[in-house]
């Protein structure tokens, strides 16, 4: 049961396996292609003859043994083949082949299988292949070239790739070596595929395993290939594109559907298919599509699982009246909304037609609605829609039905009293609510926003003498930050009122030891502020200010150490009595939105020690 779980999330995972997968070569197919590039820039045997074209040709023996190759043009090829039974045939030796060839000439492969396999690595890149047809067939060796840089000698000049109910089987170790890595990156040629075609179309395409009981432990591996992929995604440059589809695949992986619809250019597209693949969100990516593709023509999502339709615009663009075909999926509610936006609709339909549409009281009230709005004649067949449930109604056209027929009163009384009251008392109690889960925020905010106090948190003894409100202890690395940032805030009153501040550098005094200066600024102000910061961490004099603090809280039992983490601290290496007060203490973050708010009413905060009550605000 393991083993068949690992094997259906890889499948999941590989969705489609096309043109995002990715790929590794081979030492075979390296050798290879070192040997086609020197025979490409050494070899004396490039013939132009094109009887010696036909001649080279059956030198191949299993192409010429299961291909035809027929002349269409003066520099066209024709190259057909049906692979049967245990035939097959490789893209290696057809490049050897076309390595040969004059420039100028152009091949056009057709391979259709019955029951055949054919050994063909994407990105199925071969010097003048011009386009290539695959149909019915079982690929093996996909992606021994997906990290194979020598790949990019090889000419781009596919421009039509078309594949049909296409196999692709895998080795688990093929797989595993193929996965993204963050030192072993694919190559642009093989996330992007044939970037100079016209069309790219896949329809049908699976995925299999040959040999699914070598399992490796890909649980690690696929956790990183989105990571690695997305940090390594290339953006595609698809000057020519007009057509673009894959379909019928059920499964279709998010990121082949998130390049191509949000990082690659094809400003030329016409036509995007990902019909009968199970889509249920991707279409929230197409809300902008007229500003991607303003050539745009057709966009079929047909055939999926979509059950929403969110706000499509045209944004008044005029050089195409683009169609967006959503039949056929789980679309049951028609609104008014939904009419509303398309009423704005000058150069774009979008079809619902087809969908399994529930009638019920409300479907006749949009109906009428609609009967008033002044639609576009596109939307003319939005009063034909039928009706799918419930079934005494199924088939009828939503435009024919009456309120009798869906048991439905037509006048409602509705109670406003009472729909207001009970309005008033659900705000009322969400409020009460919300004031007790944030009391000790609207403390914070009702004392520095409105200064306003609460007695029993304050109080008024031989304490408020001091000299200060808070000492702050601080590493010389963060003095710039604590002048310019923290000592404006605090000595204002932008925040409540102004606190007193004692500084090291400001305010400790001249002749004495730095140790006696630290004992007289923590005794003589109300708080100590510790600033921590990796820097702080390191400083021998900070980490007397912190113990030095810390006997005074302790001595005190008070609240009087107030901890600001500057940086984030690692917890590893950090003094046990500094980990032990972040580990029971509250402690502040700078970056908080309600950061200097905070820390002014900490600073403000007096203990009571005389009742020996312990009053703790919690940050």
């Amino acid at each position: 049961m393991q083993e068949y779980l690992i094997f259906l999330n890889i499948y999941l995972f590989l969705g489609l396996g096309l043109a995002l997968n990715i790929f590794i070569a081979t030492t075979e197919n390296n050798n290879d292609l070192l040997t086609n590039q020197q025979q490409r820039n050494n070899s004396e045997d490039t013939f132009t003859n094109f009887s010696n074209v036909f001649n080279e040709f059956d030198v191949l023996e299993n192409w010429s043994r299961l291909c035809n190759i027929s002349q269409t043009d003066h520099d066209d090829f024709n190259i057909v083949c049906i692979i049967e039974g245990n035939s097959s045939i490789k893209l290696t030796e057809f490049r050897n082949f076309t390595d040969r060839v004059s420039s100028n000439i152009r091949f056009d492969l057709f391979v259709t299988c019955q029951d055949g396999v054919i050994h063909f690595p994407w990105p199925f890149r071969a010097d003048k292949l011009n386009s290539i047809y695959i149909k019915d067939c079982k690929i093996k060796d996909y992606r021994t070239e997906f990290k194979n840089p020598l790949i990019n000698s090889i000419p781009d000049t596919i421009k039509h790739l078309q594949m049909d109910n296409v196999t692709i089987i895998l080795r688990m170790k093929e797989l595993y070596d193929s996965l993204s890595r963050a030192n072993s990156p694919i190559t642009r040629d093989a996330e992007c595929g044939p970037e100079n075609a016209f069309s790219i179309i896949r329809r049908g395409t699976k995925v299999t395993f040959e040999d699914i009981e070598n399992l490796y432990d890909f649980k690690t591996e696929m956790a990183n290939y989105n990571h690695y992929f997305n940090i390594q995604k290339r953006t595609c440059l698809y000057n020519n594109l007009e057509v673009f589809e894959i379909s019928g695949t059920n499964d279709l992986e998010k990121n082949e559907v998130n390049k191509i619809v949000l990082t690659d250019m094809a400003e030329n597209l016409q036509i995007l298919n990902f019909s009968s693949n199970g889509v249920y969100d991707t279409i929230y990516k197409l809300q902008g599509w007229r500003l991607r593709f303003p050539a745009m023509e057709y966009i079929d999502f047909s055939n999926n699982n979509i059950t929403v339709i969110p706000m499509i615009r045209d944004y008044g663009m005029t050089t195409s009246v683009g169609i967006i075909d959503i039949r056929r999926n789980n679309i049951s509610t028609l609104t008014k909304g939904m009419i509303d936006s398309f009423s704005t609709h000058e150069f774009v339909k979008v079809d619902i037609s087809e969908n399994p549409f529930l009638c019920e009281c409300g479907i006749i009230e949009v109906m009428e609605y609609l009967s008033t709005k002044t639609m576009p004649k596109a939307y003319d067949y939005l009063g034909s829609l039928e009706c799918a449930n419930p079934l005494n109604v199924r088939g009828r056209q939503l435009s024919s039905l009456s309120f009798q027929e869906l048991n439905c009163n037509q006048e409602t009384v509705i109670n406003f009293p009472l729909i207001v009251m009970s309005i008033i008392a659900i705000t009322l109690f969400v409020i009460i609510l919300l004031t007790i889960y944030f009391r000790n925020l609207i403390k914070v905010i009702l004392f520095t926003r409105l200064n306003i106090n609460f007695a029993c948190q304050f109080r008024k003894d031989k304490n408020e003498e001091k000299d200060y409100d808070a000492f702050i202890a601080y590493s010389e690395k963060d003095v710039d930050w604590v002048i310019r940032t923290a000592l404006p805030k605090l000595e204002s009153e932008e925040s409540g009122k102004a606190c007193r501040i004692c500084l090291h550098h400001r305010d400790f005094i001249i002749g004495y030891t730095i140790a006696d200066n630290i004992f007289n600024s923590v005794e003589n102000s109300h708080h100590t502020v510790l600033i921590v910061s990796e820097e702080f961490l390191k400083s021998d004099w900070c980490m007397m200010e912190f113990r030095t603090a810390l006997w005074k809280s302790l001595h005190d039992k008070g609240p009087y150490l107030i901890i600001v983490l500057k940086d984030t601290v690692t917890m590893e290496n950090i003094d046990p009595d500094l980990k032990s007060c972040l580990n029971s203490q509250t402690y502040l973050k700078i970056g908080d939105v309600l950061f200097w708010d905070k820390l002014k009413y900490a600073i403000s905060f007096r203990h009571n020690t005389n009742k020996g009550i312990k009053n703790k605000y919690t940050l």
